[in-house]
């Protein structure tokens, strides 16, 4: 795996989104990347069904075993994440979900209970206070994920939260920034919010990466890692 970004002394991590094939996500992980994530949401044009999820976990694992594997699912049931989850084979499996529906606390809890892995919380962001009313949860969540609200959207659209949101704001702890970021901005973004006094642990990019929806650009990929790892020069 390639060596992890840093601005300052915190690390940057770079997590891309929407892999659909095996092939495809081991060419992304040589791009340098610390997580991938595959889509398990019915609906959405980078969907997968678990068969294909499994031979993804197992291309990332043969491919470079550090790299986080994360299972993306919105509000399902415990049916639906079975058919994801419940491979024997460990490296058939995700090391982490990440949720991007409406999963109350206690949902998430149960969550983590049952299957023993970390979870990562999505809020899709429509002004300051949802920033501030995702901070007080308590459900357990190892780190959050920022996106921005598009009405009857879960994520993949393109569009970027008003950074100005972000200043002052108190972080509980470690988040990602994903909506719209790709390699022609990401560098300024980080630098912006540092100036801000801000600082994600990692970005998400999904759309921004493609040359069709679940059709990932390598060029783009890889240019996207390297201006992360140069943000802060």
């Amino acid at each position: 795996m390639g060596e992890i970004p840093t601005m300052g002394s915190v690390p940057v991590q770079v997590k891309i989104c929407g892999l659909t094939t095996p092939q495809q996500a081991q060419a992304v992980v040589a791009c340098g990347v610390q997580a991938i994530g595959v889509i398990a949401v019915a609906g959405s044009p980078r969907w997968v069904p678990p068969y294909v999820s499994q031979a993804i976990w197992t291309a990332v694992q043969e491919r470079d075993a550090c790299v986080e594997r994360v299972l993306v699912v919105a509000d399902g049931d415990d049916v639906h994440l079975d058919a994801y989850l419940g491979a024997q084979d460990n490296r058939q499996r995700p090391t982490t979900l990440q949720l991007h529906g409406q999963e109350q606390p206690e949902r998430c809890r149960q969550l983590i209970q049952r299957w023993g892995l970390p979870i990562w919380k999505a809020h899709r962001i429509g002004s300051p206070e949802d920033l501030r009313t995702a901070q007080q949860r308590q459900d357990g969540a190892a780190a959050r994920l920022f996106d921005a609200h598009v009405p009857r959207q879960l994520g993949g659209t393109g569009q970027q939260l008003p950074l100005t949101w972000l200043g002052g704001q108190r972080f509980s702890g470690p988040w990602w920034l994903a909506g719209g970021l790709g390699p022609e901005d990401v560098a300024a973004t980080l630098q912006q919010l540092t100036t801000m006094g801000v600082r994600p642990d990692g970005v998400d990019a999904s759309s921004r990466l493609e040359h069709a929806p679940g059709r990932k650009d390598l060029r783009r990929c890889a240019a996207f890692v390297e201006a992360v790892r140069g943000a802060g020069v």
